[in-house]
């Protein structure tokens, strides 16, 4: 197995285990450990300098959070992408992110709306300079301060574990030839109907960007290549 790019080295660092984790983790979800692909022990610490105890104990924190999955007698895998797991992540993505522009258009201050209308303007502008990486983490800050403005820890929380499972899935999807801008004109119309404070508008808006995003995902090339 060939892996698009190599991973990290470490030199000397204080907590290792957790460095180790976290340069996997980064190469799952930028897609570098693309789904499907086998994950061995020796090969990672060979390339990351390290001694095979801290690439087993990150894979094991992986295996738990849903990124890998090991098969026995055969070994340790990225997580498959499948339309099950897509549909499942975005019916709770969904649910929340519905009820955070419903509180939005009831409880967001004048400031909050305009940060998130400055968002949007970073959006347009990295657009424009067909900057991908800008556009993706503007995207990801647009929905990321959505959720936090509403100020409900709980929320806050159940996003944020699934966080890593959907920046995985944003990734493919800035992939899809179109879907970035795609997204950011979704983005304007969410919050045109929050500064009116057009609650049911502001809703349609969100559960059509998310259900839009979902099929973009389902018929990506890159999700076949996961099966």
């Amino acid at each position: 197995m060939e892996y698009r790019t190599p991973l990290e080295k470490i030199s000397d660092f204080p907590l290792l285990k957790d460095k180790v984790y976290e340069i996997i983790k980064k190469n799952i979800i930028g897609l570098s450990l693309p789904p499907n692909s086998q994950l061995v022990e020796k090969r990672l610490a060979e390339e990351m300098g390290v001694s095979k105890s801290p690439i087993r104990e990150a894979l094991l924190r992986l295996e738990r959070e849903g990124l890998v999955y090991t098969i026995p007698f055969k070994g340790c895998f990225v997580a498959k992408i499948t339309p099950q797991d897509l549909q499942e992540t975005f019916q709770l993505r969904e649910a929340l992110e519905t009820y955070c522009v419903q509180q939005g258009c009831e409880a967001f201050s004048g400031k909050e709306i305009n940060r998130l209308k400055e968002i949007l303007v970073e959006g347009d502008e990295a657009l424009q300079a067909n900057d991908v990486n800008r556009c993706y983490s503007v995207n990801t800050l647009f929905h990321d301060t959505l959720v936090s403005n509403t100020k409900n820890s709980k929320i806050q929380r159940t996003y944020a574990n699934l966080r890593d499972h959907l920046d995985r899935y944003r990734n493919i999807a800035s992939r899809i030839l179109g879907r970035v801008a795609k997204s950011h004109q979704e983005h304007v119309l969410i919050i045109q109907a929050m500064e009116v404070r057009d609650d049911a508008q502001a809703r349609k808006q969100i559960v059509d960007h998310v259900r839009s995003v979902l099929i973009d995902i389902l018929h990506s090339e890159e999700l076949g290549s996961s099966d």
